[in-house]
């Protein structure tokens, strides 16, 4: 169904499910599938009746998917489900794990003094790029050295905007780029920086980067931290399961009392037949 939809240019997704087009072959394959069966259902039941099982049916199948999303089933990991969007400051919007910066003298970083005050004394050093050295894994399968090229990405763009800010000259993130300490993975990043790069976890607390930048032409020394914050993936998941609880409940309640209905207006009909 999704290969002969996906023929069509309104409805080629190209492999990304995202925009109006991925709505339009959800909304396609709902109304092709359920709505086929909706038919067969209301040539034996009626409309009325036809609809209820098919949402209680429907509410059953999306219950059992849900709990899959929230908690993973045999052979799949937990977690997974509808994806979430960019990061936001909203509880309710679900988002992915991402990296926040923030400097030491900023308002989160007086959440983490006690952390930041030992910096770097006490900090886990990043291991270096070479074949045979051991990998730095923390909670939830974060790799330090995998990590390392994305919270430059992060630092660095945060850096250039502050200096945006404060009408400053490094406005670049490139002017911001640095290396962490042992052998360059390429003769470019040979040409950087090299800056003190330091991970420090502490149980019941988030994962920490830090980075301690040094002066250049452009800009002063200075040392950047961030978080890692574990995001709300299982959020949309949770949607879904609360919704198809509360129709699956609604249209069994609704199909009780239709049958009831019934059941009180026999001895009428037997009377009517006699």
């Amino acid at each position: 169904m999704i290969a002969a939809l996906s023929s069509f240019a309104l409805f080629a997704l190209e492999g990304h499910w995202a925009g109006i087009r991925a709505i339009l072959v959800v909304v396609a394959l709902f109304v092709v599938l359920a709505g086929s069966i909706y038919l067969l259902l209301w040539s034996n039941l009626g409309a009325k009746v036809a609809w209820h099982v098919l949402m209680v049916s429907f509410a059953g199948y999306m219950i059992v998917m849900s709990l899959i999303w929230l908690v993973g089933a045999p052979g799949t990991a937990a977690g997974t489900g509808p994806r979430a969007g960019q990061p936001s400051n909203s509880i309710l919007v679900a988002t992915e794990p991402h990296w926040v910066p923030f400097l030491a003298d900023s308002e989160q970083g007086r959440e983490f003094a006690e952390q930041i005050a030992e910096f770097p004394n006490g900090w886990d050093e990043l291991p270096p790029q070479v074949e045979g050295s051991e990998p730095l894994i923390y909670p939830g399968n974060v790799d330090a050295r995998g990590e390392f090229d994305t919270l430059r990405t992060v630092v660095t763009g945060a850096l250039a905007r502050l200096a945006e800010k404060q009408e400053l000259a490094a406005t670049d993130p490139k002017d911001w780029s640095f290396r962490p300490e042992g052998p360059a993975a390429t003769p470019d990043e040979e040409k950087l920086p090299v800056a003190t790069v330091r991970f420090k976890y502490e149980k019941g607390s988030p994962l920490l980067f830090a980075a301690s930048i040094p002066a250049s032409k452009g800009h002063r020394a200075v040392t950047v931290f961030a978080f890692r914050d574990k995001g709300r993936v299982f959020l949309y998941s949770l949607y879904f399961l609360i919704a198809s609880v509360v129709l699956f409940i609604f249209h069994a309640l609704m199909l009780a009392r239709i049958e009831r209905k019934e059941i009180e207006s026999a001895p009428d009909r037997e009377v009517q037949l006699v």
